[in-house]
């Protein structure tokens, strides 16, 4: 499933239209049927993962209608992009959308707005992942006789950006030391599981904060990678959180990690019910490539197959005096993450298309 406003105008168009049921007929009686066969058109392609079909109904040029309103001009390179994502070896989408409006432009276009649901899901088993929901809205016009989409504006994923939220009330109030405002972010059974395996539960949790800013002065700083909606209505995100600060003692603080969280709704609020610790896995990766810059990008495009794997980060650099050789240092929670993804058989025959020469180097690392 790109960090930039861009990013969350596009990324979830990856995982964002189709569907297979059009709203009751008293409403279907009010759209405009072009727009509406439009949409179906669109639904099945995609959720065939048929991406020549969907690049037809495309303009050369789309905009990309951001939350504030303003327009951020885009291509029809972009869009296939974020459908080679949508559409791995590995995970897919599938989404269902209703249309619940159509209105006809002063220009002759129309634009439809729709209400979006769906999932991803892991090809190999079927299992589904990541449930989203929200709304679309696309505006499409003629061109050489055929509808084409030359504009679209989404309300997506707003449980991502709702738990960003979230990490970053929790960031800001653990580095005022605010244990009581803290307490505000966890249920009252929430169980905390450090990285030896120890557990601190419910009101306790308060005392261990109170006692953990008496005993040092540190600076937390908490990077989010990952947020997985779950059928039950709870959210798994993972990230990793980089503490570093002073003892009461004066004795120097560095100290890394990986989070798995499970937050919940409660009276409409996010809350943390399990927060499980784990050391932090480095693993660094590199081999020379034909030409980095279609490598990167690549590279980028399993973007999604990373983070089903376990990727928590990723940080690309080439050697001073040959650009074309690539050194990536990643994060994980546990060293058979990497072990797995490194030794798939996909992602050989993708580094070769990628144009990567010989046979990578792998180092795996715990800090000690």
């Amino acid at each position: 499933m790109k960090v930039s406003n861009l990013f969350f105008v596009k990324a979830r168009l990856l995982t964002l239209l189709l569907l297979p049921a059009f709203a009751a007929t008293t409403l279907a009686q009010s759209l405009k049927p072009e727009a509406v066969a439009f949409t179906k058109t669109y639904q099945t392609a995609y959720n065939k993962g048929d991406r020549p079909t969907l690049m037809t109904l495309f303009a050369d040029s789309v905009g990309w209608v951001n939350p504030d309103g303003s327009v951020t001009p885009g291509s029809k390179a972009d869009v296939e992009a974020d459908f080679v994502r949508d559409f791995g070896e590995t995970a897919g989408s599938y989404m269902d959308f209703t249309v619940v409006s159509t209105e006809t432009q002063p220009d002759g276009k129309v634009k439809i707005g729709t209400t979006v649901s769906g999932y991803d899901f892991v090809r190999k088993t079927g299992a589904k992942l990541n449930p989203t929901a929200g709304t679309y809205e696309m505006l499409i016009g003629k061109v050489g006789g055929q509808w084409k989409i030359s504009q679209v504006k989404w309300n997506m994923n707003t449980t991502r950006l709702e738990i960003r939220d979230l990490v970053k009330r929790f960031q800001d109030a653990y580095n005022r030391e605010d244990a009581a405002t803290l307490k505000t972010m966890f249920t009252a059974d929430a169980v905390r599981t450090a990285t030896d395996g120890t557990t601190t539960k419910g009101a306790a949790l308060v005392d261990f904060y109170t006692q953990g800013f008496a005993d040092a002065d540190a600076t937390n700083v908490i990077s989010l990678a990952s947020v997985s909606p779950q059928f039950d209505g709870s959210v798994i995100f993972t990230g990793t959180y980089h503490l570093t600060g002073r003892s009461v003692k004066g004795e120097r603080i560095v100290r890394e990690g990986a989070f798995s969280n499970t937050a919940v709704k409660e009276n409409g609020q996010w809350k943390i019910s399990r927060n499980t610790q784990s050391k932090l896995v480095k693993a660094m990766v590199y081999h020379k490539v034909a030409d980095y810059a279609a490598w990167k990008k690549g590279f980028d495009l399993f973007y999604n197959e990373r983070m089903l794997a376990g990727e928590l980060s990723a940080e690309v650099s080439t050697l001073a005096d040959d650009p074309n050789t690539v050194c990536i240092i990643s994060e994980w929670a546990s060293p058979d993450a990497p072990k797995a993804f490194f030794a798939r058989p996909d992602l050989v025959e993708t580094m070769q298309k990628d144009g990567v020469i010989g046979k990578p180097t792998m180092l795996i690392m715990n800090k000690k």
